[in-house]
């Protein structure tokens, strides 16, 4: 069997879910014996590598690029080249424009991994929206591939481009559960981040002063400092704890304490964080626009809700603190079945079968 050597081209600083996923199956790619690596854009390498220690303990090369002349002499000695970012797609087209001229008999293949429908990030018809929607195209020959149906049909739909489906996982080794946390107050914890409007930060603020306001439970937020969230004209109210922004080793620690995770996002192409609280035993309430039924069942393991109607959110707030113990343990159980599901090992592999087919093209 040709052996396949993969480079992951991550223009970014790291700590959100795509570079989390790009980081957590570059280590399993290597744990399966895979040459691997990851180049990241001068200005964001240290912040990279200090974001994922983990890649350097498993002997993971973090190459640096300051320009498409450095990244070519990186694509020369991969097989396959892995685009993690419409930002990242440009970056591997010029590169790649550099390499033929330089060495037309280097024939690396190339594949974008589609993390998020990014045009949605953008107001519609600005500079910024054009070149994302273009960049599902700018790799020619290239494969694209995504761990959601949910992103495979959104670019198929607008761009009639076919994406290949992966597994999606998480990282097991922080995401756990603490089944000996004694039975005490409810304990809700919302993710709230002014800078990204789509993760509807207004919304999940009011929704925790409501919660606050009809129920006995301990309200925690995360994702955005005091300062932050004064300066975006948010105000929390006395009973909501924020803890500011969490490592992401330090999410674990909350979510495991916690009983319900709330991600109010207006959707969430795959919506990670809900499923790393099943992984940690808390029991997450996610949109129902997106990705999440890749894990998330409305009534067995989570709530799934139209995150966009504060009556379906608040009703199901209602439901979960009206539960029986025994009921809310028997979600929680089933939540913890759904996380183990996806591992590293699985995702890996799931993509290992489709550089292999894409190298040996």
């Amino acid at each position: 069997m040709e052996a396949v050597s993969v480079l992951f081209v991550l223009p970014s600083g790291g700590g959100g879910g795509g570079s989390n996923s790009v980081a957590q199956e570059a280590r399993g790619l290597s744990q399966l014996g895979i040459d691997v690596c990851v180049a990241v854009n001068t200005p964001n390498h240290s912040k990279l590598v200090a974001n994922y220690p983990e890649l350097q303990a498993r002997n993971i090369p973090v190459l640096s690029y300051a320009n498409p002349a450095e990244l070519a002499q990186q694509l020369k000695i991969s097989s396959v080249v892995v685009a993690t970012t419409n930002a990242s797609v440009y970056d591997v087209c010029d590169a790649r424009a550099e390499l033929q001229e330089a060495d037309p008999q280097a024939r690396p293949r190339f594949a974008y991994y589609v993390q998020d429908y990014e045009p949605l990030f953008y107001p519609a018809h600005s500079e910024r929206w054009t070149r994302a929607r273009k960049s599902y195209t700018a790799l020619a020959d290239g494969v694209l591939f995504a761990k959601t149906q949910w992103l495979c049909d959104i670019v198929y739909a607008n761009h009639g481009i076919k994406v290949e489906k992966v597994k999606p996982s998480i990282d097991h080794d922080v995401h756990y559960p603490d089944l000996r946390r004694p039975n005490k107050d409810v304990t809700i914890a919302a993710m709230l981040r002014p800078s990204t409007q789509r993760r509807a930060p207004r919304r999940t603020a009011r929704i925790m002063r409501a919660i606050g306001e009809k129920h006995s439970a301990s309200l925690h937020v995360f994702g955005a400092g005091n300062d932050e969230l004064l300066s975006a004209g948010i105000e929390l109210p006395a009973n909501v704890r924020n803890w500011g922004v969490l490592r992401r080793t330090e999410v674990p620690e909350l979510l495991r304490n916690s009983d319900l995770f709330l991600d109010l996002s207006d959707y969430q192409a795959f919506g990670r964080t809900g499923l790393e609280a099943m992984a940690c035993g808390c029991i997450p309430l996610v949109p129902a626009l997106g990705g999440v039924t890749e894990y998330a069942s409305h009534g067995r393991n989570a709530f799934v809700v139209d995150t966009r109607c504060d009556r379906q959110v608040l009703n199901a707030v209602d439901n979960f603190m009206s539960m029986e113990p025994a009921t809310r343990a028997a979600i929680r159980h089933s939540a913890l079945e759904t996380g183990a599901e996806f591992t590293i090992v699985k995702s890996a592999l799931s993509e290992l079968r489709l550089f292999r087919r894409l190298a040996s093209a």
